[in-house]
């Protein structure tokens, strides 16, 4: 109850308050009201606890995707975005520099070689992206303080990791 109605913004027992307004309306009897206030409560909780239980599901799928993802031992996966930036590096390479460098040994004149905008501006996005990314992934392991939340990341005894000789 406690995520879902912080995403929601309201308890169930508020929601059940202003149903019962509501009913009040319409329902004269006393016992009436309090078995329907009840029935209101019971259905709400219910909806709460199935949607909080959806969501601890999702996360929990997400967590098992990203640890089979960094345990694996394929280095290509692992190394899908560099891949992005190699390919990337590797067209620049070969439009800017092997085009002129065959046409120069060829005594041509090489035509004007330019590359597409979208390509500059997804390679430039993904180079950049993948550099912040970087970057914090460092910082992180280096630092005290996690970059992106500012929160204090709690330190580790490290005799365990100097036993099993990690460290």
């Amino acid at each position: 109850m406690g995520l879902i109605s912080n995403v929601l913004g309201a308890s169930v027992g508020e929601t059940v308050d202003k149903i019962a307004g509501a009913i009040d309306r319409f329902v004269t009897s006393d016992k009436e009201r309090a078995d329907l206030r009840i029935e209101f409560e019971k259905v709400l909780q219910a909806r709460d606890s199935e949607s909080e239980q959806t969501l601890r599901a999702q996360l929990g799928a997400q967590e098992r995707i990203l640890v089979a993802e960094l345990q694996q031992d394929d280095n290509y996966t692992k190394r899908a975005r560099p891949t992005i930036v190699y390919f990337g590096l590797l067209v620049i390479f070969f439009n800017y520099c092997l085009i002129p460098l065959a046409f120069g040994a060829a005594h041509a004149q090489p035509p004007p070689l330019t590359l597409p905008s979208e390509f500059w501006y997804a390679w430039g996005g993904v180079c950049g992206i993948y550099a912040i990314g970087r970057s914090k992934e460092k910082m992180s392991t280096q630092a005290s303080v996690d970059v992106t939340t500012g929160k204090p990341i709690p330190q580790l005894d490290s005799a365990p990791l100097r036993i099993l000789g990690e460290r």
